[in-house]
């Protein structure tokens, strides 16, 4: 073929350049192959060092996190461990329910209060601590409590709140109640304290006290009648006696006649004090005809000196009152009046007196300018107020007292008739 030589070089040529731009063509796309890896490769390093980054931040976030959190159980738990131990030592019974009557916590007070040991009582309702009369209206207590507005309150005032032992023994307590309401779980915390003692030092107070008061009206009653029944009839004797010799002084002797009618005036007048201050220790009239007549008397004698009219309404008792009770209703009806006449400015009183076959009871209605009561219990300047409430509570009575600034004064006194039966009002914890 030696007519195709020629060609040969230029066909080696064509092939060598086609070959070459093929391998430039590689080259470069292998080139721009490796940079577009690379830039790939770059971002996703970027990428991954930002998320790298990121779990870093939310790693420290969390390790901060359940540190804070280990840190708040450690103090939840340090707070939890000094309440358990107030509530130990607190000498008060302190129990804890929820809102089933559940009980759930009971403190060391409540276990010598009531004899349980808490591991009885936990889980168990509170009917357990109550008397079973009580326990129905406990429960509606409870009930009231939650849905109300209050988060405190003393329980059961001013009626007696009673707990039940475990030996069956029942007590008289002092009780509060708190209620704590998160999201829909709601529980009580009941702080109760035994007031037997309490109640025996105030029954002995109140016996001694009407002891005492007895003595006093002994006693008064006694000065009275030696006032009267020694001193004024020696008086009146001696008033005679000087009537006697100025009768028998002769004529001539004025000067002497004059000192004698002096000496009698004199006389009668010491008498009728004596009868006056006798009066005032205890009026005869109150032994001799009876509370009726002793008030009428008062009253006639109040409106003749003061000016004020004084209307008393009273029953027909049939039979004498026992004497402290009469006492008693005159003394208050005396202190009442004297208040009218310092401090009322009251044109018009009006007592009324009644009894049925529980009570006595003695009503005191003044048309004075009144005054605020919650004032003088402040500042505790009603000792006279104090005198009445003492005597009442004596005999077993109540008194009750109404008063604003300008409306006037009603004093309310019932006491019960001896022999007549009254029952005591009570009510359970809560």
């Amino acid at each position: 073929m030696p007519g195709l030589q020629p060609w040969m070089p230029f066909g080696n040529r064509a092939f060598t350049i086609t070959m070459l731009w093929i391998l430039v063509w590689f080259a470069w796309k292998r080139r721009e192959a490796e940079t577009a890896l690379q830039t790939a490769n770059d971002n996703l390093e970027a990428k991954v060092l930002e998320r790298t980054h990121d779990l870093t931040a939310v790693n420290q976030a969390l390790v901060s996190e359940i540190t804070e959190r280990m840190r708040t159980e450690r103090a939840y738990q340090r707070s939890e461990g000094r309440l358990a131990g107030i509530l130990d030592i607190a000498e008060d019974a302190i129990i804890v329910a929820d809102i089933n009557r559940t009980i759930t916590l009971f403190n060391q007070g409540a276990v010598r209060l009531f004899g349980y040991d808490a591991d009885e009582v936990l889980g168990q309702s509170l009917d357990l601590l109550l008397p079973e009369r009580f326990r129905g209206e406990h429960s509606r207590h409870i009930e009231t409590f939650a849905r109300g507005p209050e988060t405190a309150r003393r329980m059961a005032q001013p009626r007696d709140v009673f707990g039940l032992k475990r030996d069956g023994t029942e007590f008289p307590a002092e009780a509060s109640i708190s209620k704590l309401t998160v999201g829909e779980d709601t529980t009580f915390s009941v702080i109760l304290r035994d007031i037997t003692e309490r109640r025996q030092a105030e029954r002995q107070l109140r016996s001694l006290t009407a002891q005492l008061m007895t003595a006093q009206e002994e006693e008064r009653r006694r000065i009275s009648r030696e006032l009267h029944d020694d001193i004024n009839q020696r008086l009146a004797l001696l008033v005679v006696e000087m009537g006697r010799l100025e009768t028998n002084v002769p004529v001539p002797f004025d000067a002497a006649r004059q000192d004698f009618q002096s000496l009698a005036q004199r006389l009668a007048a010491i008498s009728d004090d004596v009868r006056r201050i006798a009066y005032q220790f205890h009026p005869s009239i109150l032994d001799d005809l009876g509370l009726s007549a002793a008030l009428e008397q008062l009253a006639n004698a109040f409106s003749e000196n003061t000016g004020i009219k004084t209307i008393v309404v009273q029953e027909d008792f049939g039979e004498s009152l026992p004497q402290d009770i009469s006492s008693c209703l005159y003394r208050i009806v005396q202190e009442s009046l004297a208040n009218v006449r310092k401090h009322a400015k009251a044109s018009r009183v009006e007592l009324e007196l009644t009894c049925d076959d529980q009570d006595i009871t003695l009503c005191i209605l003044d048309s004075g300018v009144g005054f605020d009561l919650e004032r003088v219990r402040i500042d505790h300047r009603g000792l006279g107020l104090v005198s009445m409430r003492e005597r009442v509570q004596s005999v077993h009575g109540r008194l009750e007292i109404q008063a604003e600034p300008g409306q006037g004064t009603r004093i309310l006194v019932q006491i019960p008739l001896p022999g007549a039966h009254h029952e005591q009002t009570t009510s359970p914890v809560g």
